[in-house]
């Protein structure tokens, strides 16, 4: 759906508060509440002298809420991420923005094995075996309940949100507990990035994205796109003698030494990782948010990461060249602090096989599978295998690779102790008709790779699918900007109106 067509279906006034200062967690009452660990067996859990619950934390924030009559007080719950629920409260500005005029109690949830919301300590045996996304939507259905119950607001209408996995998560809850919740914002949640749907997936479109991006219709000179394959097919070249090897060690400003030619594939790995990341958080104005505020990102990184690599005398430049401009380019996204004098790269051995989706470098080692906190790495080897190709005809990375579920399958044992099931999300969770929902908007970043499996058309009269050519990753989420583009404004305008819809007394559907 065009954005532009939102100008003939906005008609109400959109007020909105603007904050002097960004409310954050500290804002809120930081609360507990005991969960089951497995909502779906009845016995014990498998795992001896260990109890069969857990705290879960959530954040209340009252503030907003009428105390002398609360009859007509909306909930706005967030469904939590693969992250510190903080980093949530902290930057979803759609609903602290709104909740005045709705005189809304906001609630965010935790998800389970994330943050604070730890049911193992680590070290214990079989622990991870309960951090899937069933569990975690009936974790945010007990909530729901008790905080209706907690603040005497049982007839009061909830809307939920999410962005990305979070976005995902709402939408299989709005399928699975439908009564629970009267409508969604599910920003930029790529329900269909799966195998096994129909029509299916294409496994090179999240990488397509990412090149259009670093080239002129991500506002940056194809030249950008055009070096970066050079740079590539130099590495592999380089990397066949020690004296190529210190070379790139030196210009790429690589704290080891690199000591084999199969190294290349470590380091093609780290480039592509950043700008994978790059182009989910390619926000128009500085954000820390994709980098989960460990530092902070320029406004439009892709676009700046893409100048050093655009310079014209690059074109008939050296080896030593085009590798400080590959540097330049990556220091956009590794020296977020601009505090490191050499970078360390992470063995690729695992994630190579598996794939170049953002978080599959971030957390690698021995007996992860003991450690027993949260990790997409875990949940992307269960339920959530999104496959990915590369090396087409219209993306940037090298070398070409077809995603092989066997050699996926494999790696995933070997770090996790568990192989995943390829058809189960598209089974159990979302399959491509989505038909019978309601009271849901799906928003999508025009600039954000995830958009790539997101829905990007109206199903129904009342589930909207919104694209925005100006937007990464989930942005219509964020707190206003005066950065923010006309295309973004208007997303959340249409999003407001539709939340009124869901909360008015007249609506009944759900």
């Amino acid at each position: 759906m065009c954005l532009v067509l939102l100008l003939f279906v906005v008609c109400v006034s959109v007020t909105q508060t603007v904050f002097a200062q960004t409310p954050t967690s500290a804002n809120c009452t930081e609360l507990y509440l005991e969960q089951q660990i497995d909502h779906f067996n009845f016995a014990p859990v498998s795992v001896p002298n260990h109890p069969s619950t857990f705290l879960q934390r959530y954040f209340v924030c009252d503030q907003f809420v009428d105390k002398s009559s609360q009859e007509d007080t909306p909930i706005f719950f967030y469904f939590g991420n693969e992250d510190d629920v903080t980093l949530y409260v902290n930057h979803t500005g759609l609903m602290w923005e709104n909740a005045p005029a709705f005189k809304a109690l906001l609630v965010f949830g935790e998800h389970r094995y994330y943050g604070k919301s730890q049911p193992f300590e680590p070290g214990t045996p079989n622990c991870m075996n309960w951090l899937t996304s069933e569990q975690a939507m009936a974790d945010d259905a007990y909530i729901i309940r008790h905080v209706k119950k907690k603040y005497n607001l049982e007839d009061s209408r909830v809307v939920g949100f999410g962005g990305s996995y979070g976005g995902m998560l709402g939408t299989y809850f709005k399928r699975h507990y439908p009564a629970t919740i009267d409508g969604l914002i599910a920003g930029s949640a790529p329900i269909w990035s799966f195998a096994d749907l129909s029509p299916p997936y294409d496994y090179y479109a999240f990488n397509n994205i990412i090149a259009d991006d670093a080239s002129s219709p991500g506002g940056c000179s194809d030249a950008c796109k055009n070096n970066y394959i050079t740079v590539q097919k130099r590495i592999f070249t380089l990397m066949e003698s020690e004296t190529g090897r210190a070379l790139m060690k030196k210009q790429l400003r690589l704290c080891d030494k690199l000591t084999k030619a199969s190294q290349a594939e470590d380091v093609i790995a780290w480039t592509q990782n950043a700008w994978s990341y790059m182009a989910m958080g390619d926000y128009p104005y500085p954000s820390g948010y994709i980098i989960h505020n460990y530092g902070l990102l320029p406004a439009y990184p892709v676009r700046v990461a893409c100048k050093p690599l655009s310079a014209p005398h690059l074109q008939v430049g050296s080896d030593e060249q085009l590798l400080e401009a590959l540097h330049g380019a990556m220091n956009v996204f590794y020296n977020y602090t601009h505090e490191k004098a050499c970078f360390p790269l992470v063995d690729s051995t695992v994630s190579a096989k598996m794939g170049h989706h953002p978080h599959h470098m971030l957390k690698r080692g021995a007996d992860m599978d003991q450690k027993c906190t949260g990790d997409w790495g875990y949940q992307w080897c269960t339920e959530m295998v999104m496959p990915s190709n590369q090396g087409g005809s219209k993306d940037m990375f090298l070398p070409p690779s077809v995603f092989n579920f066997t050699a996926m399958t494999e790696g995933c044992k070997q770090q996790w102790n568990v192989a995943p099931r390829q058809s189960w999300s598209s089974v159990a969770l979302a399959s491509k008709d989505v038909s019978k929902l309601e009271n849901v908007v799906f928003s999508n970043g025009g600039l954000d790779p995830w958009r790539a499996g997101g829905v990007v058309q109206n199903i129904s009269s009342s589930v909207h699918a919104l694209v925005i050519p100006s937007g990464a990753h989930h942005i219509d989420l964020m707190f206003s900007t005066p950065q923010d583009p006309p295309d973004v404004i208007q997303a959340r305008e249409f999003e407001v109106q539709k939340m009124w819809e869901w909360v008015s007394k007249d609506d009944h559907s759900k």
